[in-house]
Order: structure tokens, then C-alpha cells, then sequence
């Protein structure tokens, strides 16, 4: 008995010798091995394993700039455009909202942007944004010239700071800002400006718009031409194809082949259903500036035909309609224009504001009372002009605010109502008001020499669309 409880004990003894000297030697395996790991690679420092971030941005931008670095690879933000060795790399630049041109960064502008979120994005002090507000406001020009869109041009110095700014102007001019002695100095360059006499004339397949934008015909000319017949002419109604334009317009360009803002329009004409309508400028000794049509009467009226500049109607008139949003039927007095957010709104004629504000389902809406007879409504609109309110007195074509969507609206579009006694008439429809024949006459020979020059043009696209239809006939 005592000599198996003598083994036994011999045997504990054996294997708790044996795992002591098994962990001390692994042990000593790990401690080498991690011992040669050591040698291989140095362990890395807590500054090596955080992200880098570039001091030439804000702390505010520092998330979305962001260059993370390991072992084998440097992942770049897809925004930035520097390298990762170049920790003093002045310019981190969004390549969602700017681009690099030699030493420049041509940046574009977005919707909300101001001088000083354009300075934060790029890097720079925004204090300087403010003495480049400052120097835009010692030139006359406003803030709100900075419009979604427009690209600008800029340098940055080595410390990261914009040392110079340029933007265009209106009218060709250029606005340059120099970054000198802790402020902006501010330069206006205005171009020589080319003006060439221009004569469109075409026929019309879908629209008078697509017809003289095919021609080459700037949108402003578009909108004037519109303007002069729309007393006689309801375009969106009216016209049918064949129907055939022509125009006469100064072209506008600066030496440096930078398209301007066009001239006056000359003269104009309007082939429809086989009538031809005109409007032919002539300026009196006093100085005022009146269109005459083929009789030499003086044209024009009291009121425009539309209220928001080259859009397209997309409800037409109707006594009543299915309403998008209340998902009932009711009356739907007034013509609705789709364009996008924020395009100009213009009063149709002279008057006194009635109503201007904010009123429920009409969202923002401005009334206005033209004498005894007649009042016109502009609804939903995104913003009203300032000074447009109740009792200021307005004038035919002044903005008056914008296109939106407020109140009960699905998507942003101008309503407009006109009323006639006070009752809802088709602003499409309703003969406008002519102005008084109180003007100088002008002169038979202008006259007559400009319809024959309107009459020519007419033939000779007429007789062109004559020849290309009886072409196609042919190969049919």
C-alpha cells in the first residue's frame, strides 16, 4: 500500500516538473520572436497611426479633408488634391466646386455660397472675406452678385492665404481684387465693346423659341420679340408650323470674343397663318423710343402678355381641374408657368400693390390694382421683392419677386390671375388695353424701306421651306 501511494506521488512529481519547463521554454520562444519582429519593423508611433490633417484648413473643414496613412497604403479623400509627402501644401481644393489652372483655382460658385464659406472651403483666413467685402462694397457692387453657377477665379499665396480674386461683371466688365498691405485692392477692367447689326429670319417646326435659338437668336431678343407681339399674338396658342420670323438686332461682343448682353431690336416681324405682323423702332426728336406697326400706328400696350420672361405654360386656363395636392375639384382661375425656383417675376403693367405677403394656400402673393378696371395676382411665389408691399406703387415689367412653390403648390410655378371688374377673366385671352396714339410718326421713308426689307427676309425663308418640303416629297 505505502509503495503505491510512493509511485503515484513520483509520477505528480514528474509532470509538474514537465509543464514548468514546457511554458518556460514557449515563453522564451515568444519573447524572441517578438524580440526579431522588433528588428524587422519598429513599432510605430501614436502619431504615425492618426490621421493627418493639413494646417492650411479651417478646423471646421478638418473632417472632410481628411489623409489617413498606414503601413502600405495612403488613402486619399476624394475631394483633396495634394500630396501626402506635402504637408505644407497651401491649397486643398474641392474638386466638386473647383479646379486648378496653372497657379489659379478656377472655383464655382454654389447655391448658399458667400465670401466667407468660399474662403473656409479654400483654405484661407476669413477675415480677408470680409475685406473683400469690403472692397466689393467701395466699387458699388453688391454681394448678391455672387450667384450660384459662376465661376471665379483665384490665387493663393504660400501661407495659403487668396491673394488675388477676379469675377466677371455684367456688360463684360471684370472685377480684380489684389491682395496688398492687409487689404484688397479692387481694379475694374471695362472691354472694348464690338457691336455688329444682325438679321435672323426662320420658320417655324415646334415653337418660335426652338426656331430662333436654332438661328442663333440670344433668350433676351426672344423675350422682346415676344414682348412686341403679344398683344396680337398668344404664342403658346397661336402659332402653327410654317410659320415664319425675322428679326433685325444689334449683336453685342467684347474684342476679346466674349459674347455680351444684346442690343436694341431694330425691327421685327411675324409671319402668321399668312398675315404679317411688324414692329419697327424709331426714335422721336425728344429722345423716347416707340414701335410702329405697317400702318405707322404706334404699338404697345398697357399691359404685357406674361409675367415671368420665356417659360412655358403648364396648365391652361380652365374654370376647373383637379387639384394636385387637395385631391379635389376646384376652380382653377389663372394661368400657371412652369420655371424653375427663384426666375423673375414682373408686374404686367403699372399699379398700386393691394396685397403682398403671405396667405395660406396662395403660399407668398403679391396683388396689384391697375386704376378702376383691372388687377393682376402672382401666387406662390419663393420671395418678394423688397419694397414690395401694400400701397407702393409698381412699374409695368419691375420684379416683383420670384417663382416657388409656397402653400399649396407640387413643384415651383408662378399662378397668375387676372381679373376684369373684379372678375376672373383668361389672362391668354383678354384683348390688352392699347396705348394712347399720342407719338411722333415715323417716318414714311424708315417705314417703308424696313417692310421691304421685312417682306424679303419672309420670301426668302418661305420660299427655302417651299423647296425642302417638295425635296422630301420627292424621296418619299
Amino acid at each position: 500500500m505505502v509503495k503505491k501511494k510512493l509511485t503515484g506521488f513520483i509520477v505528480l512529481l514528474f509532470v509538474i516538473q514537465c509543464v514548468f519547463i514546457g511554458g518556460t521554454y514557449f515563453s522564451s520562444q515568444s519573447e524572441q520572436q517578438r524580440a526579431d519582429a522588433g528588428r524587422e519593423e519598429p513599432a510605430r508611433t501614436s502619431a504615425e497611426t492618426k490621421p493627418y490633417i493639413s494646417a492650411a484648413l479651417p478646423e471646421s473643414s478638418a473632417s472632410e479633408h481628411t489623409l489617413l496613412a498606414n503601413q502600405d497604403t495612403e488613402i486619399l479623400s476624394s475631394e483633396l488634391d495634394l500630396e501626402a509627402e506635402d504637408s505644407t501644401t497651401p491649397a486643398l481644393i474641392p474638386s466638386s466646386s473647383a479646379e486648378r489652372l496653372g497657379n489659379d483655382v478656377i472655383y464655382r460658385v454654389k447655391r448658399g455660397d458667400t465670401l466667407s464659406r468660399i474662403w473656409e472651403k479654400m483654405g484661407g483666413e476669413v477675415r480677408n472675406a470680409h475685406l473683400a467685402a469690403q472692397a466689393f462694397r467701395e466699387e458699388g457692387l453688391s454681394l448678391a452678385s455672387l450667384r450660384a453657377g459662376e465661376d471665379i477665379t483665384l490665387r493663393l499665396n504660400e501661407t495659403g492665404n487668396i491673394a488675388f480674386v477676379r469675377k466677371d461683371l455684367p456688360e463684360g466688365r471684370v472685377l480684380s481684387l489684389y491682395l496688398k498691405d492687409g487689404r484688397y485692392d479692387a481694379e475694374i477692367l471695362d472691354p472694348e465693346i464690338i457691336t455688329t447689326r444682325r438679321e435672323v429670319s426662320g420658320t417655324i417646326d415646334h415653337s418660335l423659341a426652338a426656331a430662333s435659338l436654332q438661328q442663333g437668336v440670344p433668350y433676351e431678343v426672344i423675350d422682346e420679340f415676344i414682348d412686341l407681339f403679344s398683344g396680337r399674338v398668344e404664342f403658346s396658342r397661336d402659332t402653327q408650323r410654317g410659320d415664319s420670323f425675322s428679326v433685325i438686332f444689334d449683336e453685342r461682343n467684347a474684342a476679346d470674343g466674349r459674347a455680351l448682353s444684346p442690343g436694341d431690336i431694330h425691327a421685327a416681324s411675324f409671319m402668321n397663318r399668312g398675315e404679317m405682323m411688324v414692329a419697327i423702332r424709331h426714335t422721336a426728336k425728344n429722345g423716347e423710343v416707340h414701335y410702329y406697326d405697317r400702318e405707322g400706328k404706334p404699338i404697345g400696350n398697357h399691359f404685357l402678355r406674361y409675367p415671368v420672361k420665356f417659360t412655358r405654360i403648364s396648365s391652361v386656363f380652365t374654370k376647373g381641374r383637379f387639384h394636385p395636392v387637395l385631391k379635389r375639384w376646384r376652380p382653377h382661375n389663372g394661368v400657371d408657368f412652369a420655371a424653375p425656383t427663384g426666375t423673375p417675376v414682373r408686374s404686367v403693367a403699372d399699379g398700386v400693390v393691394v396685397k403682398s405677403g403671405y396667405y395660406g394656400g396662395n403660399g407668398n402673393m403679391v396683388k396689384i390694382k391697375h386704376g378702376d378696371k383691372y388687377a393682376s395676382a402672382y401666387v406662390h411665389l419663393s420671395r418678394i421683392s423688397k419694397g414690395v408691399r401694400q400701397g407702393a406703387r409698381v412699374s409695368r415689367g419691375q420684379v416683383i419677386g420670384g417663382v416657388g412653390s409656397t402653400g399649396l403648390a407640387t413643384g415651383p410655378h408662378l399662378h397668375y390671375a387676372f381679373y376684369v371688374n373684379g372678375k376672373y377673366v383668361d389672362p391668354m385671352k383678354i384683348k390688352l388695353p392699347r396705348l394712347p396714339n399720342k407719338f411722333e410718326p415715323i417716318p414714311a421713308k424708315l417705314l417703308k424701306a424696313t417692310l421691304q426689307r421685312l417682306e424679303k427676309q419672309h420670301q426668302t425663308v418661305q420660299l427655302a421651306r417651299q423647296k425642302e418640303m417638295a425635296s422630301q416629297h420627292e424621296n418619299a
